[in-house]
This record gives structure tokens, C-alpha cells and sequence, in this order.
């Protein structure tokens, strides 16, 4: 249409807009019509941006869509095509058009749902059947995916402690890389040590493992460095924070590889399981009870629960000790005081302080001395936390050692 025809019709529809609105609307949708037969998409974008034709949806029409769309103004002719289809809901035309500018902003879903309805309305339309097919191609290859992603975090359980550590900081790494977008990264080869944390032979090991456990894949595009980009699959994380939540202690694995009669021999079990068969019937079962979940607590590493068992069992043996020499009560020095207790009554402070005044067992005193001093520190949590020295393996050890000598002494 040439310009002065142009400009002689806008000026005609702007002396109706006075006089007539109606009439000057329908100028208004001839106009663009003759517009887009003669495919003078701009001057219909021109239009659009007239203030009387963007502010009024009535005038909105598959035209002034197609327009806008022709000339890259997607989110307008997102928008126009919107509202038509709120008027005709059955318009496969507009449905098909609408999914493409979707799926040019990657809204698959958004484009999957329009380009079905406009299938279902237009089965035997070619360009509709074309657009339909490749996306669902795209659909189907998103699905593949994301069950093989899905399915890949399953072995996750599997994996050891080196492993799920690399997966984190490769994770925690790529997050704050300039070129993460969304589960995808360009990585050059060298980068996958650092991404990792390791050296290059064990990154270049565990890319290739993490490729075929599909915990990353490759998209088939490369970067602008002509690297592979990457995705990394999003349900990584979570699995190993749910892996890592349940994981069993390793000190309770290890403890569990330990746990056969080879060891328990070398430890003494079966030599105490023997001594406390020889004591008054009211005292075994809980002996061998303590004894028995000493033995296993040490294996699994669980050093608090050594130390307050050694110290129960102790004191269970002193009081045995004492019911087979008819001592019914304790009585010690504190001081320019007497301290008398029944015997059921007295803890291992007080039996410990007995036995050393009287002098009895006084081979075993240090062995007792030990467990007191140590459980003394540590079974109270309060004392614990004001004290800055540690519950470490070796004060478990001593209690241990300890309770298995002063059981060889008094049973």
C-alpha cells in the first residue's frame, strides 16, 4: 500500500473516531486486513502501537498477531493471540501459532498443550500435524530423560564415602560457575579436577563413571570454546542429602566387619563370658549383659557408651566383691568426717575411696581409678561441656582395659 494511501485512511479513521466510533473501528480492522494481504506486516505493527489500537482488545485480530510476530515483537503477538483465543477457543490457526511463539521461549509444556488442542481441532492440517510431531519428538526425548535421571539417583545409595564427597563439591562447584544455567555447563576437560577437587586421573575416571551412571550427560552442543556442555542431573542433591541421612556410621561399619569369634577372642570375651559363669546367680545376667554390650559397644567405636558401661560394671563387681565378704556398708575419711553408706547405696566414688582407706584389692586400685576419674568427667553432659578435654578413643580404651581387670581379679 503506498504511503499517502496509508496516511490518507489512518487520517479518515481519526476524523470518525469524532463521529462515529463504531465505523471508525471497522476502518480500522479493513485496514489491517488490506495490510496483511499485501504483507506490510510494519505498518500493521505501527498500527498496533497506535494508542487507540493497543489499548482496545476488541480490535485485536489473528493479523495483528501474525504481524507482530513476523516482525520479532513475540510478547506482544503472545499477548494478541491470546486474547482472539479467549474469543474463538477453536481456532487452530491461532492455537498453532501461539505454541511456536512458546516454544521459541522454551515453554515446551505451554507449546505441547496448545499444539495438542490444535491437532485434535485440525488432524488432517500439514504445518499443524509437522509442529505436533516435533515437539513431540521433544516431549518424549525430555521424558526418556528425565526417567533415566529419575532412575540414575538409585545408585547413589551405592556409592562410598570418596564418591558422594567428589558428587558434592563437583555440585556445590558448578553452581557458582559463571556459565551455570539452569543444570547445564560448558566444561572443558582440565575443569572437571577442579570442579571435583582432585587430580586429574581420578576426575577423568569419575567424569567417564558419573557419564555412564548418567549423573551428567552431554547435551551434543559445545561451547563457545568448543568444549561439550553438559547437564547435570537436578535430582543429584537431594539424593545425596537422602543417602548421607541414613548413611550408617562408618565406625558402626567397621565395628561390623570386626564383629566375628576370631576377634571378641582377642579382645577377652569369651575369656569374661567364662569368669561370669563362675558368679552368684543374681549378679550374672546383668554381667553378662553389661559385658556384652561393652564388648560390642567398643568394636563400633561408640566411646561414651564405653566408659559409662565400664563404669557400671565396676561397680557392680565391687559390689559383688563385697556381698562374698559380708560387707554390707561402706564407711571412708572426708576429711574430719565419716562417710557410711549402705552398700546398695554406695557409687563407684564411694566404693573406690572404701577399697583404697581399707586396703582392699589395692592390685586393681589404679584400674578403678581410672574408670572413676574418667566417667567422673564424662557421663555428666554438663561437666563435659565446661570442660574443653575431649572424650577420645583412648580414655574409652583405658575404661575398657581397665573393667576387664578388675573383672579377672574379683571374678
Amino acid at each position: 500500500m503506498q504511503k499517502k494511501l496509508y496516511r490518507d485512511r489512518k487520517h479518515e479513521i481519526e476524523q470518525k473516531l469524532g463521529e462515529d466510533e463504531g465505523a471508525a473501528y471497522k476502518l480500522i480492522g479493513s485496514l489491517v486486513y488490506d495490510l496483511w494481504e499485501e504483507k506490510d506486516y510494519s505498518s500493521i505493527v505501527e498500527l498496533y502501537k497506535w494508542r487507540l489500537l493497543s489499548a482496545n482488545e476488541a480490535l485485536f485480530s489473528f493479523e495483528v498477531a501474525y504481524a507482530l510476530a513476523q516482525c520479532k515483537c513475540d510478547s506482544d503477538a503472545e499477548h494478541v493471540y491470546s486474547q482472539v483465543l479467549q474469543r474463538s477457543p477453536r481456532n487452530s490457526s491461532v492455537l498453532n501459532n501461539l505454541s511456536l511463539l512458546k516454544w521459541d521461549r522454551e515453554d515446551i509444556d505451554g507449546a505441547w498443550e496448545l499444539i495438542q488442542r490444535a491437532k485434535a481441532i485440525a488432524p488432517e492440517d500439514e504445518i499443524i500435524d509437522r509442529n505436533y510431531n516435533s515437539l513431540k519428538t521433544i516431549i518424549d526425548d525430555r521424558r526418556a530423560k528425565e526417567e533415566e535421571f529419575r532412575l540414575a539417583v538409585d545408585r547413589i545409595s551405592t556409592e562410598n564415602d570418596f564418591v558422594l564427597s567428589k558428587l558434592r563439591c563437583f555440585l556445590d562447584n558448578a553452581r557458582k560457575d559463571r556459565d551455570f544455567d539452569k543444570f547445564v555447563l560448558p566444561i572443558p576437560t582440565w575443569k572437571f579436577k577442579v570442579l571435583m577437587g582432585t587430580d586429574q586421573q581420578k576426575a577423568s575416571s569419575l567424569a567417564d563413571q558419573w557419564l555412564e551412571k548418567a549423573y551428567i550427560r552431554r547435551t551434543g552442543e559445545r561451547g563457545p570454546h568448543n568444549e561439550h556442555i553438559y547437564e547435570i542431573n537436578p535430582y543429584l542433591r537431594k539424593a545425596i542429602d537422602r543417602v548421607e541421612g541414613t548413611k550408617v556410621p562408618k565406625q558402626w561399619s567397621t565395628g561390623i566387619q570386626l564383629l566375628d569369634a576370631e576377634q571378641l577372642e582377642r579382645l577377652g570375651y569369651f575369656e569374661v563370658v567364662r569368669m561370669v559363669k563362675r558368679v552368684k546367680r543374681v549378679f550374672r545376667a546383668m554381667l553378662q549383659r553389661d559385658f556384652d554390650e561393652l564388648f560390642l559397644n567398643y568394636l563400633m567405636g561408640n566411646n561414651k557408651a564405653v566408659v559409662v558401661l565400664s563404669g557400671s560394671l565396676v561397680e557392680t563387681l565391687l559390689i559383688y566383691h563385697c556381698e562374698k565378704k559380708k560387707i554390707t556398708e561402706v564407711s571412708y575419711e572426708r576429711g574430719r568426717k565419716t562417710i557410711r553408706k549402705r552398700l546398695y547405696e554406695a557409687d563407684l566414688g564411694d566404693l573406690l575411696d572404701f577399697f583404697q582407706q581399707k586396703g582392699i584389692m589395692s592390685g586393681i586400685l589404679v584400674h578403678m581409678g581410672n574408670i572413676a576419674r574418667i566417667s567422673r568427667n564424662f557421663v555428666h553432659p554438663g561437666k563435659e561441656l565446661r570442660r574443653s578435654e575431649q572424650l577420645t578413643r583412648p580414655k574409652a580404651e583405658i575404661c575398657f582395659l581397665s573393667a576387664l581387670e578388675v573383672a579377672r581379679e574379683i571374678c
